[in-house]
């Protein structure tokens, strides 16, 4: 770790997997950093003459806006090649999410280093940190066009079930007895709410497998599962409503048996 002119820092290298730079995302750095927030050391790999930027390219560019003129930097030597390699692996778990594009282009990029076109899409997968199933559908075509009929066929069957289950979990859970009587349920508590997004969960979680290529279908997974658990709420919070009703009939029939007994004594 060291302080460093920002200028001394190279970001023309190759070593940027993002598509593009998010502006949005650098200004709302450029706004923290003017109320102190304190930011991690931008990752570097010194050559000897050169320090190559390989992970904090939005907090550079904040940098850059806000005239700072020395910067932390966590550094290891090496050659642009290894800092190509350990670019990679930036932004996989902290910063803004790389999209799908984003993933896209580390492949492409990983595949015109020296010798890794000779890889397995394991090895690719583990330099990239993406799934092999990601790197066997950038690297064919074919391949690609399989996975997203399969995924859009294993998503429908799953919506279908899930369709299913919604109407007949709605039919036997929200029905009115022709005589009304006190019923045994209760007003569900926290509890239950929790527990049924539990089981919202488990019915849904096979799917999650399926949308890492897919935005659209991650997007649609998404809206899915918020509309189930709403769905679920709903439920819950009418079959509370109905126990309420039922009590209240009650309690107007003893109120009115209690008000004839009265009037009968005058």
């Amino acid at each position: 770790m060291r302080a460093i002119n920002i200028d001394v820092i190279r970001i023309d290298g190759g070593t940027q997997c993002r598509v593009v730079i998010d502006q949005p995302t650098v200004y709302k750095y450029l706004e923290d950093m003017k109320e102190g927030n304190i930011f991690p050391a931008l990752e570097t790999v010194f050559d000897g003459s050169t320090y190559w930027l390989t992970d904090g390219f939005h907090r550079y560019h904040a940098y850059k806006l806000l005239g700072v003129k020395e910067v932390q930097t966590e550094y290891i030597p090496g050659t642009l090649q290894d800092a190509k390699e350990r670019a990679l692996k930036a932004n996989s778990k902290h910063g803004k999410p790389l999209t799908i594009e984003d993933r896209r282009n580390k492949i492409k990029m990983a595949l015109e280093m020296d010798g890794v076109n000779e890889k397995s899409n394991y090895e690719i997968a583990k330099m990239c940190d993406v799934s092999q199933s990601f790197v066997a559908a950038e690297r064919d075509p074919e391949v690609k066009r399989k996975q997203q009929l399969n995924n859009e066929k294993r998503i429908l069957k799953k919506a279908k079930q899930i369709e299913e289950l919604s109407k007949n979990t709605s039919a036997t859970s929200i029905q009115e007895p022709s005589d009304p009587k006190p019923m045994t349920g209760h007003e569900p508590d926290e509890d239950e709410l929790k527990s049924s997004e539990v089981a919202l969960q488990a019915d849904l979680e096979m799917l999650s497998k399926f949308l890492e290529s897919d935005d659209v279908l991650k997007t649609t997974y998404e809206e899915l599962k918020k509309e189930k658990l709403l769905n679920q709420q709903l439920n819950l919070r009418i079959h509370g409503l109905m126990n309420e009703k039922n009590e209240a009939i009650k309690m107007v029939k003893k109120l009115q048996a209690e008000l004839d007994r009265i009037k009968d004594k005058k």
